[in-house]
């Protein structure tokens, strides 16, 4: 019996209390970003804190710059 097969006879087993707490539990076991999300993320992680990489804090520069 495979991993997946005997998950789902556990699950099967649950009452609808535990299957409440479990979806409480693994709910968000989806929402985890997957290998391109996080490369992503660490990008701009870097570039946030990348003292060469000009930032803006007034959003007229900032228009200037991205129409010029």
């Amino acid at each position: 019996m495979s991993t997946r097969e005997i998950a789902y006879n556990i699950i099967d087993c649950m009452s609808e209390e535990q299957l409440s707490a479990f979806v409480a539990l693994f709910g968000n076991a989806a929402d985890v970003p997957n290998e391109e999300t996080l490369e992503a993320m660490r990008e701009a992680d870097r570039i946030a804190h990348d003292p060469n990489v000009k930032g803006y804090t007034d959003i007229d520069e900032l228009m200037r710059d991205l129409l010029s």
